[in-house]
């Protein structure tokens, strides 16, 4: 059977109750947490605290704090014009704009194999539209199977030859991204 009213207010009210000390509880030992650190770091003295960061970086900080920071690689040529409805004139512009854009980033110099399409295709019933080169670039294939690659990667009749995914040749013993 259901409560009477003064009685299931009483009971929601207490769950009230119960939901803020236990927030109330939460929040005082983050707190208490909080002041036993600094009364064991003031009882320790600041030496101890001096002597632990020196141990830090003997141990493990050294080499992080000697070692030259990792830039990102200059862009390779030039970012073409993009045309006044979004896309690039030409094939070759859409993949020169991933060369570029690919060339200033390791990760992407590492791992995209530049793709473009042509988005334009034609409407059975409508008039042919003057522009219909809309070239897009992409990392890869997943768009489908209209995407067609932009740079070859690999062969070559002079020998061991080591190319990037732009087709340039690279020296494996000095990367451009280690």
């Amino acid at each position: 059977p259901p409560l009477p009213g003064s009685v299931q207010s009483a009971c929601s009210a207490s769950r009230g109750q119960r939901r803020q000390s236990s927030v109330f509880s939460v929040a005082a030992m983050a707190v208490l947490k909080v002041l036993l650190a600094a009364v064991a770091l003031c009882v320790a003295g600041p030496q101890s605290a001096t002597a632990a960061a020196s141990l830090l970086r003997r141990r493990g900080g050294s080499e992080v704090a000697r070692t030259e920071p990792q830039y990102p690689p200059e862009p390779m040529g030039t970012m073409p014009e993009v045309d006044t409805d979004g896309s690039f004139k030409t094939k070759f512009d859409a993949c020169q704009a991933c060369r570029f854009k690919a060339t200033g980033s390791c990760a992407m110099y590492k791992t995209c194999i530049c793709h473009a399409t042509n988005t334009y295709f034609g409407v059975t019933g409508l008039p042919e539209p003057s522009d219909q080169d809309n070239w897009h670039w992409s990392c890869g294939t997943e768009g489908g199977e209209k995407y067609q690659i932009c740079y070859q990667s690999s062969g070559s009749s002079a020998g061991p030859v080591y190319r990037d995914n732009f087709g340039d040749e690279v020296d494996p013993l000095n990367p451009k991204c280690p």
